[in-house]
């Protein structure tokens, strides 16, 4: 049986960031005309959260990046959606942090043959580094940037005919697309026409926060979705979305459970966990741990195809 869901994963710990700029540096588908272009294939991975010292875990992580890069569609791009590393979040001691972030590096940044861009997740957050007396330095969110190789806690970045947009989902004031990073945003997607893929780590949209145990509360009495789980104010971000329909997927994690919904020109896909279920045996809520594997191609048209894995 799978665990119910983690009480840390339903509670933010606190800690703020905050950028002045990020730095820009249909069903699925090919129509029946079908784009002749070359896709960009890339592949995503979330909730990855490597444990430090963890030797039978770390070779495991290292065989899956070695498998995806020899495969006969070899991936020109790694997307990582964040918790990439188990936790930094709570009360884990600054050793245990710099060999989490460590062993990241080594096993994983520097194994691909690729370039590789991530977003930051909630337990990629070191938020004892935070300095309340000079929160813009954002400091419980350096050691990530840095080890990520991020330029920023949200930027832009072009890879093939599609613009990337990783945005920063958690706040020490909550789970939100703030104030500065959403504008930024909207100024980035009046600039171009291309294609648009939008990667967080908190879903814009999910359909099985509904699954999980502890938001059922009994008939008749409906569901509490915690506030962690996905931004607030996601009525905006639909509507920057209607107004740019060049945005055509969203990506994102946390959830570590897999789903697809498709709301006006957008489509919004929970990629899973490459660790499911934390890595405790069996699948997390029925589902295995996964990877995603996408073709981006020029006209905006795409397709993806879930791959577990063991």
């Amino acid at each position: 049986m799978p665990l119910v869901r983690r009480s840390f994963l339903q509670t933010l710990f606190g800690g703020s960031l905050a950028l002045g700029s990020g730095e820009a540096f249909a069903a699925d588908s090919k129509p029946s005309n079908q784009d002749d272009s070359v896709p960009l294939v890339m592949a995503f991975l979330t909730d990855t959260h490597q444990p430090a010292g963890n030797a039978e875990v770390i070779q495991r992580v290292g065989k899956l990046i070695d498998q995806i890069q020899v495969r006969k569609d070899a991936p020109q791009l790694f997307v990582f959606g964040g918790d990439n590393v188990m936790a930094v979040d709570g009360s884990q001691s600054d050793e245990q942090t710099d060999i989490q972030f460590k062993q990241w590096k080594e096993n994983v940044i520097d194994r691909l043959q690729v370039p590789s861009i991530s977003c930051i997740g909630n337990h990629d957050i070191r938020w004892k580094d935070r300095d309340a007396n000079n929160p813009g330095t954002y400091q419980e969110k350096a050691r990530a940037i840095e080890t990520y190789q991020m330029p920023s806690r949200y930027y832009s970045v072009e890879h093939g005919d599609w613009t990337f947009f990783l945005l920063d989902t958690y706040q020490y004031e909550g789970c939100e697309i703030d104030e500065t990073q959403f504008a930024w945003l909207e100024e980035e997607l009046k600039k171009s026409d291309k294609p648009a893929l939008v990667v967080t780590h908190a879903p814009l949209m999910s359909v099985t926060h509904f699954y999980e145990p502890s938001t059922d509360k009994g008939l008749g009495k409906g569901y509490q979705v915690p506030g962690g789980w996905s931004p607030q104010r996601l009525t905006l971000m639909r509507d920057l979305f209607r107004r740019y329909p060049r945005v055509r997927l969203c990506l994102s994690g946390h959830m570590h459970t897999i789903d697809r919904c498709d709301v006006d020109n957008t489509t919004y896909i929970c990629g899973g966990a490459v660790s499911g279920n934390w890595w405790s045996r069996g699948d997390y809520l029925g589902f295995a741990p996964s990877w995603i594997e996408l073709k981006l191609y020029p006209s905006g048209q795409w397709s993806h195809q879930q791959h577990a894995w063991t």
